[in-house]
């Protein structure tokens, strides 16, 4: 299929009419006689570097070499096939992809019906510059083929745009576009010879800003391009404010005329709040019957004032927000993401091939639609003058589930933007290089040691970010770990139940014996042979040793901890063991040598006889944990500097692009 401009030339070369032909009228586009007859071998040159333009009902393209950009409606087919079987890049709302269809040599990809094309990989993140050329190219060819347009004879060339209409960046494409939202400008028909005879509603043609358009200037020039048999009697211009408040319809001023009567109107409005506006247009004509026509709402992002970046970042905020409300299990896979993502250095990158990361597709699968929308949004780029990149996202996405998982006491700001996106993930932010994460084995020394090596985390915040356990449960296949609940029962909250139960008392924080008399934790071991997971060893508490009691959600009532969080209580560096089982399995982690805890009988005074002995007590982290398990205030107070502390890994302050001491203040309690 070659593009329809290049027919008619190619008709008249075979019949021998070549552009030297004094008496050929100008035409679009170009012969392909001397391609097809491969003169001097001109057939595989234009066929890898001849651009090619494709239309269908929902999606329009232009393929140039290797290179092919196709701009799609959201009722394009090829957008719900994308979204259902996960082509990376790609979105629900995705309006344009650019694809690569050769291999590493260069040759076209042959195709394949067994498999996904080479469309299913959408590069347009990694390739900005060349989608803007392409899509500047396929607006040419759109307006050069506009049956209603006035000729233009000029061919399209990569690099220059007709002035005729706006490019198509950051534009859906429509399938059937109405007269309120057309997408090119149409030449107006030619007067009727009896007015009275008008009864056609105005054409609307052009409508700026367009639908998605980000703006950091108020007031801003509305702009409606329209046309009519009639010309134009009026344009009203109406704005909807972020709370759906509707603004009064202001009156336009005329202020050009086009040769081909249409006719252009604008009028300034002014914003007076941060978020999503909407804005439309009534246009009247000058017939007697007095024709009107208002457009459809135009959705736009204002992100002017004081503090355009944390308007854009309220604006991202409020979307995470609504997914975490559908989907409230996202809370502490949020926060999980967070951390994983910043061991190394936040990035906006996860290796899903280490096994310590599995089930993290899932929140990074539920943010993908966010990030593709804002990361890679070069416009809203333009009008903030920096870029919001997938690794802020994540962390945002981070505060604010910590933020819905709290009390009021504190809330958790997204403080600094600019963090850098690592380059060999796919958009997703799947890939990125293999950081090693803290192992469920570690000892006191070992905890501390970690963090402070990877985050410059002091004792106490480590302690402090242990607590982020309070909220989540662990999944055997992932990990290899077992309960239906996690480290504490009610695992949708984050708070200092956490500490309550690896710290015993319920009065005197002073009273030292007690301290150390907190549930009974047992280890037991978590054979996996039937799972694609290590087989494990943890520390249980059930509430009926039994076995009977169950909680609300009719499971058993069974808590569990891992050697690194019993490692904040007990030191068990000269306790842990590894066991071999019949498979020939070796699992780390089994402690045989001494116990959690005294029995009842001896709560008091310890139990110097007990086989085996008392676990000895973690000097260097114990105080802090018997602080937070009596004091939640402090435990979230401190929780969300050392939070943001982490989600800043890899950067210095000064590297950031900071949000004002103002709106961090007015998000803080």
């Amino acid at each position: 299929m070659v593009s329809t401009i290049d027919i008619g030339p190619t008709f008249l070369d075979f019949a021998g009419i070549d552009e030297s032909n004094p008496h050929r009228y100008p035409m679009d586009g170009k012969s392909w006689k001397n391609a097809i007859e491969n003169v001097d071998g001109s057939g595989d040159s234009w066929r890898a570097n001849r651009c090619l333009v494709f239309e269908s009902s929902f999606e329009r393209s232009v393929r140039c070499g290797c290179d092919k950009y196709i701009s799609l409606s959201s009722s394009s087919t090829e957008v719900d096939e994308a979204a259902a079987s996960n082509w990376s890049g790609w979105g629900t709302g995705t309006s344009e992809a650019l694809a690569n269809l050769c291999d590493s040599s260069n040759n076209y990809i042959t195709a394949d019906p067994s498999i996904f094309g080479p469309e299913a990989a959408n590069i347009i993140a990694y390739e900005p510059e060349r989608a803007s050329e392409l899509a500047t190219l396929l607006q040419c060819h759109l307006v050069k083929t506009n049956a209603n347009a006035a000729p233009v004879y000029k061919e399209c060339i990569i690099g220059e745009t007709l002035t005729v209409a706006p490019s198509l960046r950051g534009t859906t494409l429509q399938p059937n576009p109405s007269p309120s939202t057309p997408l090119l400008p149409t030449k107006t028909p030619v007067a009727a010879t009896n007015p009275d005879e008008d009864t056609a509603t105005p054409q609307v043609h052009v409508l700026t800003p367009n639908d998605g358009a980000y703006l950091a200037a108020s007031p801003e020039i509305f702009t409606v391009i329209a046309s009519d048999e009639s010309t134009i009697k009026s344009v009203m211009f109406q704005l909807k404010d972020p709370r759906g408040n509707k603004k009064s319809f202001v009156d336009g001023t005329k202020i050009e005329v086009s040769p081909d009567g249409s006719e252009k109107w604008t009028s300034e409005m002014t914003f007076d709040m941060s978020g999503k506006w909407q804005w439309r247009a009534r246009v009247q004509d000058n017939a007697p019957t007095n024709n009107k026509i208002t457009t459809s709402w135009v959705d736009i992002y204002y992100l002017g004032g004081t503090l355009p970046v944390a308007a854009a970042v309220d604006l991202i905020k409020a979307e995470i927000q609504d997914l975490i409300v559908e989907n409230p299990i996202l809370r502490p896979k949020l926060l999980r993401l967070g951390f994983h993502d910043c061991v190394g250095g936040c990035d906006g990158c996860v290796d899903l091939t280490n096994p310590d990361n599995n089930g993290l597709d899932i929140p990074i699968d539920a943010m993908t639609p966010i990030v593709l929308k804002y990361a890679y949004n070069d416009q809203m780029t333009a009008a903030l003058g920096v870029r919001i990149s997938r690794a802020d996202i994540w962390a945002l996405a981070a505060l604010t589930a910590a933020d819905m998982s709290s009390s009021d006491i504190v809330t958790f700001p997204l403080t600094h933007v600019g963090r850098v996106d690592c380059l060999d993930a796919d958009p997703s932010g799947k890939g990125g290089a293999d950081r090693e994460l803290p192992g469920p084995d570690l000892t006191t020394h070992e905890l501390v040691s970690f963090f402070e090596d990877n985050f410059n985390f002091t004792v106490d915040e480590t302690v402090a970010i242990m607590g982020a356990h309070s909220i989540g449960r662990v999944h055997r296949e992932n990990s290899g770990f077992d309960t239906t609940h996690g480290w504490v029962n009610s695992p949708t909250s984050l708070n200092n139940g956490y500490f309550d139960v690896i710290v015993g008392g319920n009065r005197d924080p002073n009273d030292y014996w007690d301290l150390l008399f907190a549930p009974r934790w047992t280890q037991e071991l978590i054979e996996n042979s039937a799972f694609d997971a290590p087989s494990r060893i943890q520390w249980f508490h059930q509430k009926d040793v039994n076995n009977t009691r169950v909680g609300p959600d009719g499971q058993l009532e069974k808590i569990i901890m891992l050697n690194s969080d019993i490692a904040l209580v007990r030191d068990l560096s000269n306790h842990m063991e590894s066991i071999i089982l019949d498979s020939g399995e070796i699992v780390h982690g089994s402690v045989p040598s001494c116990a959690f805890r005294c029995p009842l009988n001896t709560k008091f005074n310890g139990c110097p006889e007990q086989d085996p002995p008392l676990c000895p007590v973690a000097m260097e982290t114990f105080d802090k944990a018997v602080e937070y398990k009596f004091d939640n205030e402090l435990f979230l107070t401190d929780f969300e500097a050392v939070f943001d502390k982490m989600l800043k890994n890899g950067y210095e302050e000064t590297s950031l692009t900071a949000l004002s001491e103002d709106y961090v203040e007015a998000n803080t309690i």
